[in-house]
């Protein structure tokens, strides 16, 4: 992969040259014809690093990979319920400003998402297979899981440059929650004749009571929402290809907090003592709490933007 990431560096060199030299032969007078922003105008920016992870999956085929060492890792420790959810957060986000001054601006970072998954598999069917040894019937089970979670970053930062290069640098305050649960339905229901049906899915945490003969989750949830909070700092260029028109990017310096949730499950299991089907509900954890400290990027940090 890293062969793709020199190719598509000096793609960008290049680019970078052409449009260096265009500018040259326009003359001096053509660059001074290039309009900053200036108090009381709007930004809003458009990431671009999806771009580079789109260009990383042509090259290698895959589909997971990407030249993300433009954007960076996402700033917000993963507080995923299982090892095959995806990320809890969004690592890309609507990146807007607002110039208070010529040189002052306000920015704002929001990132947003929502994941409904159902993955289904087949299993015997365990009710014909009963009535008939050589039954090829099968039953669905499904394992379901909602997911939601939104970033938010506010800040200043102050802007200086020369013609159509600006850098700039700035503070910033951080917010994020994140909620998951996992629920599944089993095609083969638990009976008094049939006390450990076949099912897809027996790897996820269960306590199972001495008294029962099996334990399988219904649910597996946290209860409340993970909470994140945090501050940064800033560090960026824009270069300005037009008038209100720049390409930018930077880095951050982030130290965030992550006050974790309850989680809960929901298990079922054929009580061999009362012959019934029962279910309980039981605290996994208390709330796990993180800390993270470093160079990590929440939202668009290779992207153009447009004022107005």
């Amino acid at each position: 992969m890293n062969r793709y990431k020199i190719v598509l560096a000096a793609m960008l060199l290049s680019v970078g040259v052409v449009y260096a030299q265009n500018s040259e032969e326009t003359g001096n007078k053509a660059r001074k014809t290039i309009e900053l922003p200036k108090a009381g105008d709007i930004g809003l920016g458009i990431d671009v690093v999806p771009v580079f992870k789109y260009v990383g999956n042509m090259f290698n085929g895959a589909t997971n990979n990407g030249l993300n060492s433009f954007g960076g890792e996402y700033a917000l420790p993963d507080v995923s319920l299982d090892n095959d959810a995806v990320l809890n957060q969004p690592t890309v986000s609507i990146m807007g400003k607002y110039m208070i001054t010529d040189n002052i601006a306000a920015r704002l970072n929001v990132g947003v998402l929502t994941v409904h998954q159902n993955e289904q598999k087949y299993s015997v069917d365990d009710a014909a297979l009963a009535l008939n040894p050589l039954s090829e019937a099968e039953v669905i089970d499904q394992k379901i899981v909602n997911q939601t979670g939104a970033a938010f970053s506010l800040g200043a930062e102050y802007r200086r440059g020369y013609k159509w290069i600006q850098g700039f640098g700035g503070l910033n305050l951080m917010y994020a929650f994140s909620e998951k649960n996992i629920h599944y339905n089993y095609g083969n229901a638990i009976t008094e004749l049939n006390q450990m049906p076949t099912r897809s899915w027996t790897g996820d945490p269960v306590n199972q009571p001495g008294n029962w003969s099996s334990a399988y989750v219904l649910d597996y949830f946290n209860q409340g929402s993970d909470q994140y909070c945090g501050i940064g700092a800033h560090v960026g260029v824009e270069v300005f290809l037009a008038s209100y028109l720049s390409i930018g990017g930077e880095v951050s310096l982030n130290a965030i907090w992550k006050f974790g949730a309850p989680e809960y499950q929901v298990t079922e299991g054929f009580n061999t003592s009362t012959n019934i089907v029962e279910q309980r509900t039981e605290t996994i954890t208390p709330g796990n709490n993180a800390f993270v400290f470093g160079t990590q990027n929440l939202g668009a940090k290779l992207y153009m933007m447009f004022y107005f």
